[in-house]
């Protein structure tokens, strides 16, 4: 923030409400007896101020966030402050960006909290570099390392399901840190990340399914944390197959739609994930619930494919637990 100076002897003055006071020769006054030009820099101290205040709770909120997942070490508090000066960073960027308001509040922030400095932040910026952008980036085409980490650590993406606090409480302090100095409006951002950190934890599963741990659930019945587990395995246990889908277009298939799509290119591929599911879950296949899932759902229409028919009354022939 910049000095008001006192019309008398020049030096810096302090401002308590609408007067100021000059300690050196004693002065006051109101604040409209200034000279307008340090009128205009209280105007601007007052912005830098009220600024200020929203950049230290998106700030908090980082910290918060990154704490109440890691734990309230000093290490993940240093984590959160590199986090805040990518934001910082990355919203400086385009060029109209670094503007004398949005210099003076980078001063202040970082005189408050040395970290590191202005200087060293607008550094990076005129590089073109965000500092701890491989670490921290929200992209669709990639995510920075932190995030990256964070996946295999949230529970099976459900659009129903509420984020966890923490990751909340994180990437809505990164998004008002950022809209503060880009002008972008925060919730729009906020909503941004949010799509795009969406579209990387939904496929997630997709690209680094558990067989070990679908197969579990698949025995168990149990579909309390992954609506999907028939469909799920079979992507784990049939990889080369499945590889002709997206990742996108596995989210929206079925498990009837695997089996079905299957069973027209490689009828006997078919059959194999046919008997993996019933395998696995043999244990409840007298249950009317499971019996008419696998065999009166998902192996309805795969079972009225000719070229499947064939090849499993084959398979019937020699394979008795199959029969």
């Amino acid at each position: 923030m910049e000095n008001i100076r006192c019309p008398s002897c020049g030096s810096p003055v302090m401002v308590h409400g609408d007067q100021w006071e000059c300690g050196w020769c004693c002065d006051s006054g109101s604040l409209a007896s200034l000279q307008e030009s340090e009128q205009a820099k209280v105007y601007q101290n007052l912005l830098c101020s009220a600024a200020l205040q929203d950049l230290e709770d998106g700030v908090l909120s980082i910290i918060e966030g990154i704490q109440e997942h890691l734990g309230a070490e000093d290490q993940e508090t240093l984590l959160a402050f590199q986090l805040t000066v990518y934001g910082i960073s990355h919203a400086l960027l385009p060029a109209k960006n670094p503007s004398q308001a949005n210099l003076s509040l980078l001063r202040a922030f970082f005189n408050a909290y040395p970290v590191c400095t202005a200087a060293e932040v607008l550094g990076a910026v005129r590089s073109g570099t965000a500092p701890f952008a491989d670490q921290f980036r929200i992209a669709e085409e990639d995510l920075g390392t932190f995030w990256k980490q964070l996946l295999p650590q949230l529970p099976h993406y459900e659009t129903s399901q509420a984020w966890p606090n923490w990751l909340l409480e994180t990437v809505t302090g990164v998004s008002k840190v950022e809209s503060i100095f880009s002008g972008e409006d925060g919730s729009t951002l906020l909503d941004r990340y949010q799509n795009v950190l969406d579209t990387h934890w939904r496929t997630y599963q997709i690209h680094h399914p558990d067989r070990s741990a679908l197969e579990d659930a698949v025995r168990r019945w149990d579909f309390s944390e992954n609506d999907w587990i028939c469909r799920d395995l079979l992507i784990a246990a049939f990889p080369e197959t499945v590889s002709r889908w997206s990742a996108d277009t596995l989210l929206d298939m079925a498990t009837m739609d695997i089996l079905a799509e299957t069973g027209r290119q490689a009828p006997k591929t078919a059959i194999q994930m046919m008997k993996l599911l019933l395998d696995t879950s043999e244990a409840h296949l007298q249950k009317p619930e499971a019996a008419e899932l696998l065999l009166g759902n998902d192996m309805y229409d795969v079972c009225l494919d000719q070229a499947v028919q064939f090849q499993l009354l084959e398979q019937l022939k020699k394979d008795d637990r199959l029969a």
